[in-house]
């Protein structure tokens, strides 16, 4: 399902910087599948996946990780990445066929009782599309196809290492759903997501003591996902919603973060960034917000023992490769003042805004 959704994103814009931004998290899938700590039921998802790409990523050299295929191809001048695969130009195609035909898939089961004639054939519909022509042709410059291909590069990377610890960080038990709950919620199996959703159906009570009563029924069902003895019927109902208010409480703060590590380069650098008088925060967009994401996560990554000019360089080479560019080398940046500015605001945000949102509780 998040194949074809992919595939959806991809094939209905011709914009390429979203191109990019949807390939990063292809690129995100097919990493997920080498990682180590899959469930049971993921390695049964990921066996595909492995059998599909592993003429372009060998697991068997590296004596940690179990991978070093392809390293040579990844440009590294800051030595980020050696040991680590570089899926190639022929992956990446191979993964956006896969995505379209996964939605193709999806499509012809949504459409199974239509009268409408069956479409051609799927190769032929890909063959016709937009990107894939984009994606193939040779008048395509090498600059796109640079920047496509470290996009999807950089989300295999993320999905084969997991989330980082701004994303993971454990919070308070959360007593009321985030608002992406309800998305997830009406697909989810068990005893407690059917009473949830009839709780749900039922008209709101005019008597206040009955809206009582339902809302702690409610919240008694929120907290029972929290319990480590969650009933095997419940697993995946607990599982999800344990993890959408996790995502939710760590999103909002570290975007909040990413607002101070920005501003605190802006005060550093007398509010001008790369060259030119920077935008306010509200104004930079998703693209332009996300690599300031890339930059906290890596702030809050760092290793222990790490200097912090050292986590200033690491943070600042996420902040241009999520941006999909080659850093500018790093003794010669003149930036580096500012880039630690940013390491240690982020840093006193994260000690002095590190409280959990009043819906938790």
């Amino acid at each position: 399902m998040r194949e074809a959704g992919f595939a959806y994103c991809l094939f209905t814009t011709k914009e390429p910087q979203q191109w990019k931004w949807h390939l990063e998290h292809l690129g995100k899938q097919c990493g997920e599948a080498w990682r180590a700590d899959l469930s049971e039921e993921d390695r049964a998802w990921a066996a595909p996946y492995r059998e599909k790409f592993g003429k372009w990523i060998d697991d068997s050299g590296h004596p940690a990780l179990g991978h070093k295929a392809n390293a040579e191809d990844l440009p590294s001048a800051h030595g980020r990445f050696a040991g680590e695969p570089a899926p190639p130009w022929p992956m990446l195609l191979e993964a956006v066929q896969g995505a379209f035909f996964a939605f193709i898939e999806g499509f012809k089961k949504e459409r199974s009782g239509s009268s409408e004639p069956a479409a051609d054939d799927p190769m032929s519909r890909l063959h016709r599309t937009h990107l894939w022509q984009r994606l193939t042709s040779d008048d395509t410059t090498e600059a796109d196809r640079a920047e496509a291909l470290r996009a999807f590069r950089r989300g295999f990377r993320i999905g084969r290492r997991g989330k980082p610890r701004t994303l993971t960080r454990p919070i308070p038990p959360m007593l009321e759903p985030c608002p992406s709950w309800e998305v997830a919620a009406p697909e989810l199996p068990g005893p407690s997501a059917a009473r949830e959703r009839a709780l749900r159906a039922l008209p709101a009570p005019d008597d206040p003591k009955e809206r009582t009563v339902r809302e702690q029924e409610l919240r008694a069902l929120y907290a029972s996902a929290w319990r480590e003895d969650v009933p095997e019927e419940d697993r995946i109902w607990a599982a999800v919603y344990r993890e959408l208010c996790t995502l939710w409480v760590n999103h909002r703060r570290r975007r909040t973060l990413a607002e101070s590590a920005y501003e605190g380069h802006l005060q550093s650098s007398d509010g001008r960034f790369d060259g030119a008088p920077a935008q306010p925060w509200s104004s930079l967009g998703v693209f332009g917000q996300e690599p300031w994401c890339s930059f906290v996560d890596r702030v809050e990554d760092a290793p222990e023992g790490e200097s912090e000019l050292e986590t200033a360089e690491a943070a600042a080479w996420e902040y241009w490769d999520a941006l999909y560019r080659e850093a500018p080398p790093w003794d010669s940046d003149p930036a580096q003042a500012h880039w630690l500015a940013a390491v240690r605001a982020a840093r006193r945000k994260a000690l002095a805004d590190d409280v959990v949102p009043e819906r938790a509780r």
